[in-house]
């Protein structure tokens, strides 16, 4: 197959992702965010799929990571309400993990045509620190890690390098275990009329992804700076 004809069925199948996502966010990502908002009511309607609910969940989670609009943490918060701080960090975790390596390898395959659907050029470009560094590897796999760290923009960023798809699916689940597990511990306290304990532990996660946001932009401002020193020279 040609140059030409690759990048006619990249632009093809470019077109219909955006046309599915434009889709799903309008007539499921709207509705879902606005029913989570209640988590009586999402816990009655998981339910109503009986044992299929599980599946259900875990699809949702899926679809808030590839359509990165939707939010993430009520949905977390609201596992963790509907079927207990275990089984809803587990489902959360392995719904993210799927749609964390679907947008990535989509990001390998498309390139910056996908990213551009989710993030601007400019963001990506503020990234591109990483890249320049020797050790950009662990440099990535250490920010994603960060509490705090804008995990979607790394995630698809991590699809435009070589690192291994098996490595980066570690590395995705592990990374966002810590913030699911308390939205999940959160959800779960809150649905055993635990309120306090339910407000301590979202706070403790507050703070943390604060400390942690703090964290990675002295990270990143260190980075641009020691590479903008390379430059000059």
């Amino acid at each position: 197959m040609d140059a030409k004809k690759r990048r006619l069925i990249a632009l093809l199948a470019l077109l219909g992702i955006v046309i599915i996502l434009t889709v799903l966010f309008i007539r499921v990502g709207g509705p879902l965010t606005e029913l989570v908002s209640d988590t009586e009511r999402f816990k009655s309607w998981l339910d109503s799929f009986g044992v299929w609910s599980y599946v259900v969940f875990v699809g949702i989670m899926i679809l808030q990571v590839i359509v990165a609009v939707i939010p993430s943490g009520p949905f977390q918060i609201a596992g963790g309400y509907a079927f207990g701080a275990v089984t809803g960090t587990i489902l959360c975790i392995v719904g993210c993990g799927i749609g964390s390596m679907i947008t990535f390898m989509f990001m390998r395959l498309l390139g910056h045509r996908f990213g551009s659907l989710f993030i601007s050029e400019k963001n990506l470009e503020k990234l591109k620190f990483i890249e320049r560094s020797p050790k950009w590897k662990s440099l990535l796999i250490g920010l994603f890690i960060i509490p705090g760290s804008p995990k979607d923009i790394l995630n698809l960023f991590a699809g435009l390098t070589t690192i291994s798809p098996w490595t980066w699916l570690a590395v995705s689940t592990l990374g966002r275990l810590p913030a699911i597990a308390a939205s999940a511990m959160s959800g779960n306290a809150f649905g055993e009329g635990s309120y306090a304990k339910a407000f301590i532990i979202f706070g403790i996660l507050l703070a943390v992804s604060g400390i942690g946001a703090v964290v990675y932009k002295m990270i990143e401002k260190k980075n641009k700076g020691r590479n903008a020193k390379k430059e000059r020279r």
